[in-house]
């Protein structure tokens, strides 16, 4: 799977959510939630070790942050230990997944979010985007907190922008009926600026793909 089609991926799946969080409505009621936003994602390789004590010499990591005046975070990072010359996978492994084939060694896996405010601004012509803020990071298997690194991140515009929109409808055990409508306006972005020690465009071997942009949501609950 390529750094785009992963970041296209996870962007359909944080929408679907909106659709199924409603609450029940009153019998034979209907209504509408509408909302809008940012959002900004990247997917990023950095090669060598980090401080602090993290293992491997590799680290596949994603980060998604969506919102208006609150918003949220969620992402993680897949630490591998690799033999000389050897690129680890970008994805696969994760959340309970098979590990795919490969030389390189597995050695944690972290999660990623904010556990206090940050904030994400981006520009009314998709031309940048910033994403400032202390983030926390736990091991997978309920370690706690490894770490509380500093975001100072920067998405910058290339090439032209996109709209899309996706759609998801659900019913419940009761009948409830739900949909989802979500528009994107987006545009891929280069990477810059660090997250904790590490800097995303400080070596030559760094790899990673962003984009950002602006979302609009339309919820709907028909209660039979």
């Amino acid at each position: 799977m390529s750094l785009t089609t992963k970041i296209a991926a996870v962007a359909v799946a944080a929408a679907v959510p909106l659709a199924l969080a409603a609450a029940p409505a009153e019998a034979g009621s209907r209504w509408t939630e509408r909302s809008s936003g940012s959002f900004a994602d990247t997917t990023w390789l950095e090669m060598g070790e980090l401080p602090g004590g993290v293992a491997g010499n590799a680290h596949v990591g994603f980060l998604r942050v969506e919102g208006d005046k609150n918003p949220w975070v969620y992402g993680d990072i897949t630490d591998w230990t690799c033999p000389e010359g050897v690129l680890p996978p970008m994805f696969g492994g994760g959340h309970g997944e098979e590990s795919p084939e490969t030389e390189c060694v597995l050695e944690s896996q972290r999660s990623l979010y904010n556990a206090g405010p940050v904030t994400l601004t981006v520009d009314r012509k998709l031309n940048k985007a910033t994403l400032t803020g202390q983030l926390e990071v736990a091991d997978h298997e309920g370690g706690g907190s490894s770490g509380q690194p500093m975001a100072n991140i920067t998405w910058t515009g290339v090439g032209g922008t996109s709209t899309s929109t996706y759609y998801d409808k659900y019913t419940d055990d009761q009948g409830n009926r739900y949909t989802m409508r979500r528009t994107e306006t987006a545009r891929e972005g280069t990477l810059s600026g660090t997250l904790g020690a590490m800097g995303f465009a400080d070596d030559a071997d760094d790899q990673s793909y962003g984009y950002f942009g602006t979302f609009k949501t339309a919820s709907t609950s028909v209660n039979p």
